[in-house]
């Protein structure tokens, strides 16, 4: 026994001693009640024992293992020769270093499990001792450890591992590409150095409240390397591992969604816009019709009346009424046209000509009022429209940016141009005027809105250019920021629906 106090202890030679008295219930011990599957063979390779753990591996009692060859019953076929030639390497050269082969073990409903083998020699004897661990698990482990790399490495969306306080510890290949940095300054930044809106003390909130939960979804804006600015949905998972806490970041860009959504509500409002022009054209039809012919009888018995006063005084009034008359018939007719009572009269027509044709009748107010037009025409394949009604919808957007410049005493210069893009004709009419506020830019296609006030204008101009370049099968557009100028893009199919349908 040892001097050093504790009378437990027992020296290497007492420890020795004590188990070798009785080497029997050491080799059982070691043997039968080990965690790990072992046989003994003899030279030829059949099994002359064998423990509880390799029954339970291969589903079989000791006594209906022992007997049996080893590889060729319990090693998989395309193993038994590997099996064979290690077996015999180790018995010719007992004196090898132990060295661990894999095998495929089958068991006794034909399932394969991995395994690692060591294979010992009983000096003296020809038996020697088999070993084996299974590695199915562990393997398995290691494969989807690979298989998730790359997963993760190869996914659309970046996926970020952090730390406690959000430094970035791990970023795929996608988060590479995403925000455009390389992965050495990527990983030298936290997550809220890429938050374009967030505060880095909400951040510090957002990562404290988390450990509470699974986990938070929110949208937000991150920036990229390049300074561009990326909508972005954001999963954010803690998890704790011993005593340490990470967060797991899975960044998705959802610019494509935001921008379907922008179209989706820009057509919807199209739509919208459409059916309030429809509604209020058939509405405007009725009125008109019921409004003109009185009128008519205003227009022409003032007249007559003019003809017969000799009283200056009753002159004046009955001017009066003839002039507002007639304004009031200009108003009715706008509103027989803007509810477009003939449907267009279509013919190959040249739209570069219709837009010459358009400033042409504009030129001498153009000139008188200062105003410079720059002019750029693409060659231009014809289309089938009414010249009529293009060309007023033209004279109606020069007018307008006339009117805008004139009224505001700002800007000098209007820009038209035209071309040909994605199956369309695009024509833009473009002003360095005043701009329209943006609370009105939504409006101004909506029958009778006007910015003009007591100045005149009946409101309905913008929404027969809308309903003509509608019947068209095209589109129209206003962009505008205060004191930037005005932009109105018209866009004309270079073929119908209905010429479709006439050449089929």
């Amino acid at each position: 026994m040892t001097s050093n106090g504790n009378k437990n202890q027992f020296s290497r030679e007492e420890i020795e001693q004590r188990l070798l008295s009785d080497p029997t219930i050491l080799f059982r011990t070691m043997f039968e009640r080990s965690g790990t599957a072992k046989a003994i063979l003899n030279k030829e390779g059949i099994i002359v024992m064998a423990n509880e753990t390799l029954a339970r591996l291969v589903d079989l009692s000791v006594r209906d293992i022992e007997g049996k060859h080893s590889w060729f019953e319990f090693v998989a076929e395309h193993d038994r020769r590997k099996a064979q030639e290690y077996h015999n390497l180790r018995r010719s050269h007992p004196g090898l270093a132990p060295e661990r082969y894999e095998f495929i073990l089958t068991d006794r409903n034909g399932a394969g499990h991995d395994i690692e083998i060591n294979v010992a020699v009983f000096p003296g004897t020809d038996l020697s001792l088999l070993s084996m661990v299974e590695v199915t698990h562990l393997k398995t482990a290691q494969e989807m450890g690979r298989l998730t790399r790359f997963a993760v490495e190869n996914a659309g969306e970046a996926i970020f591992w952090l730390d406690a306080k959000g430094a970035i510890l791990y970023a795929n290949g996608a988060a590479t590409r995403m925000f455009g940095y390389n992965i050495g300054v990527l990983m030298s930044k936290s997550i809220q150095d890429l938050d374009a809106v967030t505060a880095k003390r909400d951040w510090k909130k957002k990562l404290a409240d988390l450990k509470q939960t699974d986990s938070l979804v929110w949208n937000t804006e991150y920036r990229r390397n390049d300074g561009r600015v990326l909508p972005v949905e954001v999963l954010l998972s803690f998890i704790q591992l011993g005593d340490k806490g990470y967060y797991w970041a899975f960044i998705r860009d959802v610019s494509e969604r935001v921008e379907a959504a922008e179209r989706e509500k820009q057509l919807q409002s199209e739509l919208n816009l459409s059916g309030r022009l429809a509604s209020v054209g058939e509405l405007a039809a009725g009125v008109a019709h019921e409004i003109n012919n009185p009128l008519t009888g205003i227009i022409g018995f003032s007249e007559r009346l003019l003809r017969k006063s000799s009283d200056e005084k009753m002159t004046t009034d009955l001017k009066r009424i003839h002039s507002e008359a007639q304004r009031a018939a200009k108003v009715v007719q706008n509103l027989l046209t803007f509810a477009r009572q003939r449907e267009p009269r279509k013919e190959p027509v040249d739209v570069n000509e219709i837009l010459a044709e358009s400033l042409e009748l504009r030129e001498y107010e153009l000139k008188q009022l200062g105003i410079q037009v720059v002019t750029h025409f693409a060659d231009l394949p014809g289309i089938s429209a009414d010249y009529y009604q293009l060309e007023q919808v033209f004279v109606n957007l020069i007018i307008n940016a006339e009117q805008a410049i004139t009224t505001s005493g700002k800007g000098d210069r209007l820009n038209i141009s035209s071309g040909e893009m994605d199956g369309y004709i695009v024509v833009t009419v473009a002003d360095n005027g005043p701009g329209i506020k943006p609370r009105d830019l939504k409006k101004v296609f909506d029958p009778f809105f006007t910015t003009r006030g007591d100045e005149g204008g009946t409101g309905l101009g913008l929404s027969i250019c809308h309903g003509i370049i509608e019947e068209h099968g095209g589109r129209i557009s206003v962009a505008s920021e205060p004191g930037e100028g005005t932009t109105f893009t018209i866009s004309l199919p270079l073929e119908t629906e209905a010429d479709r349908a006439s050449e089929g």
